[in-house]
């Protein structure tokens, strides 16, 4: 479970913003429900970002995504590849490394790692560790001129630290510490490959192949899915999925040679939706195949793509990052999807789900917790960068801190949270 992230300098993200997904200990919302307990620290199960168009809300979403893809990509890099850097562009600060830091527990062990950049090099990086019984320990850190190692229980870096295996500007020491056969740094490379995950509420597409293969090739998920997809009140309860047959003399002329290899070694797979056919009386009196992508509605579609990666995540306890959540579907929906990971009973391996969300119903004490929530604007203070405010740090005009009876929709629609659209122009006639 990820307990905290922490950026700067990408984006819409000047200065540093810090996210910590642990529970407040102080506080009793949902009768406690919402969190899970690991390696003795209360870690929320879900977290919800609100804020204007324009704050910066997808930014911190891609923050992490960002952090992914390097950590994973850097194996692949040659020296002289550059590294995808993104900064802050509205300051007249200069050019400094974009920065990314996240902590997570990886069944009874603790790990920080993070890492800073420029396009042509990792500037510094360093990789902290708790260990049972053991006192925090800095396992390595980096900077252009020197390499620390905790050689008692770090002993993979040490080759690297004293030269003898050369350390590419632009690669990741972890990289090259797993290439090596690193235990502990696969470790941390295999968690950020396989436990974290950030889609797009938007673009439901770009894993609708995700749950086709599931529902194709897993058949222990099978039933998981269809369960997960008949509570939402679609219309169907079982899917079929058949993979095409593709053959080159079907395709366009003069695609990529590299398209044409992938599409023939991942064919499509189509998925159909079986409705019920009803006579005059009622009755059912046979079944109709629907193909998903084109015949059902934009919000089923959406539905139906999200069942792979929240069933995935719901099952092996990983962290599910949603941009757009609430995109094409109706509020009660997504506010199941959200109980699903607040409640112990559907999620038992403690998965996680952070989504950014303009659907003010949420904003309710039966379904988060007031730690539960983040707010995001951009100021002109700050240059217009994005800054983040929990509701648990909001102090009100009265000088108290929301509190578990407060209408927190109608709060937040009022003004007195922050983060929404201000405008200039009121329609003065249409208010009185």
């Amino acid at each position: 479970m990820i307990t905290s992230f922490t950026a700067e300098n990408y984006r819409s993200i000047d200065e540093e913003i810090k996210l910590s997904f642990e529970a407040d200990t102080g506080i009793k919302d949902m009768n406690n429900k919402g969190f899970t307990i690991v390696a003795n620290t209360r870690v929320l199960n879900a977290k919800a970002f609100y804020g204007a168009n324009s704050s910066g809300k997808s930014n911190v979403f891609k923050a992490i995504g960002r952090m992914r893809g390097i950590i994973i990509h850097s194996v692949r890099l040659n020296d002289n590849e550059t590294l995808p850097y993104d900064a802050f562009l509205l300051s007249d600060k200069e050019a400094r490394p974009t920065r990314f830091e996240m902590s997570f527990v990886d069944g009874t062990d603790k790990f920080t790692y993070g890492f800073s950049y420029t396009a042509q090099r990792i500037e510094e990086e360093w990789l902290i560790a708790k260990f049972p019984k053991r006192s925090l320990k800095t396992l390595m850190r980096r900077t252009p001129d020197m390499i620390e190692i905790d050689e008692q229980n770090y002993p993979e870096g040490l080759a690297i630290k004293e030269g003898t295996i050369p350390l590419n500007n632009n690669r990741l020491f972890i990289s090259l510490a797993a290439q090596l056969g690193g235990e502990i740094s696969k470790r941390v490379i295999e968690w950020f490959r396989t436990k974290p995950n950030v889609i797009s509420g938007l673009r439901d597409s770009d894993f609708s192949r995700y749950t086709k293969e599931m529902l194709h090739t897993k058949t222990d998920y099978k039933d998981e899915i269809l369960d997960f997809i008949s509570g939402m009140d679609v219309g169907f309860r079982e899917v079929t999925t058949e993979q095409e047959l593709i053959y080159e003399k079907m395709l366009p002329k003069g695609l990529p040679a590299e398209i044409v290899a992938s599409l023939k070694e991942h064919p499509p797979i189509v998925a159909y939706a079986k409705h019920s056919k009803i006579n005059v009386d009622g009755e059912v009196v046979g079944v109709v195949d629907f193909d998903i992508d084109e015949r059902e509605s934009d919000g089923t579609r959406k539905l139906f793509n999200l069942a792979g990666p929240i069933v995935d995540t719901l099952r092996q306890g990983k962290s599910l990052f949603v941009d757009e959540l609430d995109a094409q579907l109706h509020p009660l929906l997504s506010r199941r999807i959200v109980k699903l990971f607040n409640c112990v009973e559907t999620n038992p391996h403690g998965a996680q789900l952070f989504f950014t969300t303009h659907d003010t119903n949420m904003l309710s004490k039966k379904l988060l917790r007031r730690d539960q929530v983040v707010f995001v604007e951009k100021t002109a203070k700050t240059n217009y960068s994005t800054k983040l405010t929990p509701m648990m740090s909001i102090t009100l005009d009265n000088g108290a801190k929301p509190r578990t009876d407060s209408n927190y929709e109608k709060n937040y629609l009022e003004g007195k949270y922050g983060a929404i659209p201000y405008f200039e122009d009121e329609f003065k006639s249409c208010n009185e």
